[in-house]
């Protein structure tokens, strides 16, 4: 047997709750939503700042090492430039005293040098006097000559042309008796030589060999170059082979050969020829002295 029940239940409390659930859910989500846009906004604004904040520190250091390598630099720039400016200093000061060294340097060499160029004047005009002679004195003597040779005026009267006609021949006359006394002088001299070599050379000739001593002297000399050797002879009696032949089997002989020691007499003859030729020389003091103090120094002399 069925039953059928049939009841009627109120749900308006329920759909006012949950109507009123609805309005609060609704409420919580623009709460949510306002809130998450806060915090978004919130999260932006301190993410923008600590952007900023580390931008402004990041700049503010770089800023900082820049300046202080910029001040670093510049001290080195500075404590550089200090030490060239006084290295110029230096190094012109060291100029101007080179300067003046080298002024007086020149000045006493310049006085040196030129006593050592009058010296070697005298000494190579001592070498051949004749020729710096006539070079000098007879060269100048012959160019005047022509000067002297007359007596007359380019413009004269007519009373005073017989007289210097007279008076130029008079004086073409006196140089002319000159002449003839310097040929006769001259031919008497060859006539005089003539008989002379008549008397000395024999009037025949015989060729024979002979032995002859031929003095030669040898000297060894040491220098930076090493040892070296010298060998004079006459050349009065000898030919230029001959002479040739004797230094070449003296110097062959000379290694064989010992050295001693002089005798005191043979030091003092040289010594005092040497002696005498200075005095009788033109050379200055200076050079005479280190002259005798270097023959003073001198070790013996020694011989083969």
């Amino acid at each position: 047997m069925s039953t059928h029940l049939s009841y009627t239940v109120d749900t308006r409390p329920m759909a006012n709750e949950i109507d009123s659930v609805s309005r609060h859910v609704n409420g919580t989500t623009t709460a949510v939503v306002a809130m998450q846009a806060a915090v978004i906004k919130a999260e932006k604004a301190a993410a923008d700042q600590v952007c900023n904040d580390v931008n402004r520190g990041f700049h503010a250091l770089m800023s900082s090492q820049i300046s202080q390598k910029i001040a670093k630099l510049q001290s080195d720039v500075d404590s550089h430039l200090t030490r060239l400016n006084q290295q110029v200093k230096q190094l012109l000061a060291i100029k101007r005293q080179m300067e003046r060294d080298y002024q007086r340097t020149a000045q006493r060499y310049s006085k040196t040098f030129n006593t050592i160029n009058k010296e070697l004047k005298i000494r190579v005009q001592e070498l051949d006097q004749p020729v710096f002679r006539f070079a000098t004195i007879e060269v100048e003597t012959t160019r005047n000559r022509i000067n002297a040779l007359t007596a007359t005026i380019p413009v004269v009267q007519s009373e005073a042309v017989v007289d210097a006609q007279r008076i130029l021949t008079s004086n073409v006359k006196y140089h002319g008796l000159q002449v003839l006394e310097s040929t006769g002088t001259f031919v008497s001299d060859m006539e005089a030589q003539k008989a002379l070599t008549k008397q000395i050379l024999l009037a025949s000739q015989k060729a024979e060999n002979q032995s002859l001593f031929i003095p030669v002297i040898v000297s060894e000399t040491t220098s930076e170059h090493g040892l070296s050797s010298a060998v004079y002879s006459s050349k009065v009696f000898l030919s230029g082979q001959n002479v040739s032949n004797v230094h070449s089997n003296v110097v062959q002989s000379a290694p064989s050969l010992a050295w001693q020691d002089s005798a005191n007499s043979d030091d003092d003859v040289i010594n005092n020829e040497l002696v005498r030729i200075m005095s009788e020389s033109s050379l200055s003091d200076r050079v005479k002295k280190t002259i005798h103090n270097l023959m003073q120094a001198a070790d013996k002399y020694q011989s083969l």
